[in-house]
């Protein structure tokens, strides 16, 4: 095998001091760049099975710029003017910043004072809201507690959605602009403003309305204009920009409040967005948030929460544990508006570097877990779409989101983790029925085959080609990998038994039996601080010792292999955490461990301890007090300062990161 130095990687940039934005969303439309400065939205997505990934429609957009570091021009952003007298319409000053809360921890509200050029103020409040099982979203802006300036009895404002759809890009991994011709023009039988994205035939199309009669503008910026009428707009993606505008006029007057609700929904063509416009409307923001704010609330951690009172319930690390939760929920996956699938991926954020795909590692060791705890009957759907569609190429790197190859590499945890998301879910609900379903079978089938063709020929240990940072080995043998292997492989036994297979199922446990015993004697290396877990062998008595965050082995009790006072593993322990581990970071602010792949901490080393029961302090301050992505899962943070510096708005972590938050939280009550 190569040397570390000579193997080919495939590693993140790091990000600097970045401003992490806002997200939210919900399974059909994703928001993931929100300002927290002006409420403005870089982009808006769908996922898009024909494409493969993302269909975004962004403000501002350069092919050849890094977008991971944020937007440019929002693609829309709400306003406030004030009507004059003269009719003249005057954009109002944000007083200060905007104090950002959130509902049921995942829709934010955003308060701010706002004055009038002739000095009024008044507050403001928006709220943006995907709701749950609808296709689009609503940015309800309020105002209230209007303080004159002069004499007046009232004042005359203009409350409304300005944008710019400077392209439409297909995101997976990196963004390209799509050969498709922007169209934006009025659609009168729905009463709403159409973005369409059209190439030989509509790619995808939003509708914008408001639940207040409303004045329309959209124009190119070579200058033509569209005030009214049927008329549209058509250009060619990333030629020209197109700015559009809708906006609706009230009187406020003090101790009032007026509250105007603008809607932008999402289909696969036109007429599909401006009639799911007119649902939405006809449903109402009140309903739409009180539904999203009650569904919310049921599948957060801190309605399971083992707390003692409502004190705890609303404590600050629990607040944490929901809002990666449901960023896991609904980034981590998604329904394709042109087929309705679920879709799991690596996040529905172009921030991260490699988002819009799928990782079967991610889906069913990180988020899987998250995602059963929360809600059961979802979980269920995740593992059936997921032996449907990837079965085909188990245990392969990464995937397309339709389930063809992305990109190649054979790695055996992402082959063993189909496994164990079952045994998992399984074991959580006592549904062993799934196991029968044809997919699921031939899934079982498919990892029997694929583990048989990476069997050492003599020992009953399994080879992989690239570890679980998907970096290629320096040995082939993985002592976390095959502790992987030899959990699948039990519970594949205990499947076999239920289902009266008796051959099947005492051939799969004395498989299980040889592969635990080859690990013991032959993963067992001579460390430092005594005989410990190699991380890696050729079995050929030359060993690695090292430590990867993504796969560690520290997380050999979580998977039942040992306890955590086993000899072996408490030396493995003092080495990842020692000076003698190059990429241990014991000397800063935020303390843990990095790997080959990103040598800063990972909040995955954090979560990985608590969750095998062996966390120190500074792995729970990580946890409980970083900044991260703005408090959302990210892939490494800076020593000193605790922000992301790779890979933020990582879906797929964050609801293991969610779970972590939590165990912190019932250790405590």
């Amino acid at each position: 095998m190569k040397p570390a130095s000579d193997r080919i990687l495939t590693t993140p940039s790091e990000l600097g001091d970045v401003l992490s934005p806002l997200v939210t969303g919900n399974e059909w439309v994703a928001l993931p760049d929100i300002s927290p400065s002006d409420a403005g939205v870089g982009s808006m997505n769908i996922v898009h099975m024909a494409s493969r990934g993302l269909v975004e429609w962004v403000g501002e957009f350069d092919e050849g710029q890094d977008r991971h570091t944020g937007p440019g021009k929002p693609f829309v952003r709400p306003f406030v003017e004030e009507i004059t007298g003269a009719g003249r319409h005057v954009r109002t000053e944000i007083v200060g910043d905007i104090e950002w809360t959130w509902l049921a921890r995942w829709v934010p509200v955003g308060r701010c004072k706002l004055r009038t050029p002739d000095g009024h103020e008044c507050v403001a409040r928006i709220t943006i809201c995907a709701p749950v099982g609808e296709q689009g979203c609503m940015f309800a802006l309020e105002l209230s507690e209007l303080k004159l300036a002069s004499n007046a009895e009232d004042v005359r404002l203009c409350l409304g959605l300005e944008g710019h759809w400077g392209a439409t890009v297909n995101t997976i991994f990196r963004s390209r602009l799509m050969h498709v011709t922007n169209h934006a023009y009025y659609s009168t039988w729905t009463n709403s403003l159409i973005l369409e994205a059209r190439g030989a035939s509509s790619i995808g199309a939003l509708a914008l309305s408001a639940d207040l009669e409303f004045d329309w503008r959209i124009q190119s910026d070579n200058g033509s204009s569209k005030p009214g009428g049927e008329q549209s707009l058509a250009v060619l993606n990333g030629s020209s920009e197109i700015s559009f505008r809708l906006s609706s006029s009230i009187t406020l007057v003090p101790n009032q409040r007026r509250l105007v609700t603008f809607w932008i929904t999402a289909n696969a063509d036109p007429d599909g967005a401006g009639t799911t416009n007119v649902h939405l409307r006809r449903i109402g923001a009140e309903a739409a948030l009180e539904k999203t704010l009650s569904w919310l609330a049921v599948r957060a951690h801190s309605s399971k929460a083992q707390s003692a009172s409502e004190e705890n319930r609303n404590d600050e690390l629990l607040a944490r544990a929901d809002r990666n939760l449901h960023f896991c929920r609904f980034f981590a996956h998604g329904r394709a508006i042109d087929t309705e699938e679920l879709v799991m991926l690596t996040s529905r954020s172009y921030r991260y570097y490699v988002s819009a795909a799928f990782w079967p590692r991610d889906t069913f060791l990180w988020a899987f877990p998250a995602m059963l705890a929360s809600d059961s009957a979802f979980a269920r759907d995740v593992l059936v779409a997921g032996f449907r569609r990837h079965v085909r190429n188990m245990g392969v790197h990464a995937h397309y989101i339709d389930g063809t190859l992305l990109y190649p590499g054979f790695e055996l945890d992402q082959l063993a983790s189909y496994v164990i998301a079952l045994g998992t879910y399984i074991e959580a609900t006592g549904d062993a029925s799934l196991a029968d379903e044809a997919e699921i079978a031939e899934g079982l089938a498919e990892f029997d085959r694929a583990l048989a063709s990476h069997r050492h020929s003599d020992i009953a240990l399994y080879r992989t080609f690239l570890d679980p940072s998907d970096d290629p080995v320096q040995y082939p043998y993985l002592t976390y990998d095959n502790v992987l292997a030899w959990r699948a492989l039990r519970i594949m036994s205990r499947i076999a038994r239920s289902q009266g297979r008796t051959y099947l199922a005492e051939r799969s446990a004395v498989m299980a039996q040889a592969t635990e015993s080859a690990i013991l004697r032959h993963c067992i290396a001579q460390g430092p601080f005594g005989e410990m877990f190699a991380w890696s062998t050729d079995l050929d008595r030359n060993y690695e010792l090292y430590d990867n965050p993504p796969g560690s082995l520290i997380l050999l009790p979580y998977h039942g292999f040992v306890d955590a006072d086993n000899e072996y593993y408490v030396n493995t322990l003092r080495f990842i955490a020692s000076d003698l581990n190059p990429y241990a970071c014991s000397q800063s602010t935020y303390r843990g461990a990095g790997c080959v792949h990103s040598k800063h901490p990972w909040p995955m080393h954090a979560c990985n301890t608590v969750l095998a029961g062996v966390a120190n302090a500074s792995a729970i301050h990580l946890i409980e007090n970083a900044p991260l992505d703005g408090g959302l899962a990210c892939e490494t943070v800076y020593e000193t300062t605790g922000k992301v510096a790779t890979g933020s708005a990582f879906a797929t972590f964050a609801g293991y990161l969610s779970l972590a938050a939590l165990r912190i939280h019932e250790s405590r009550t």
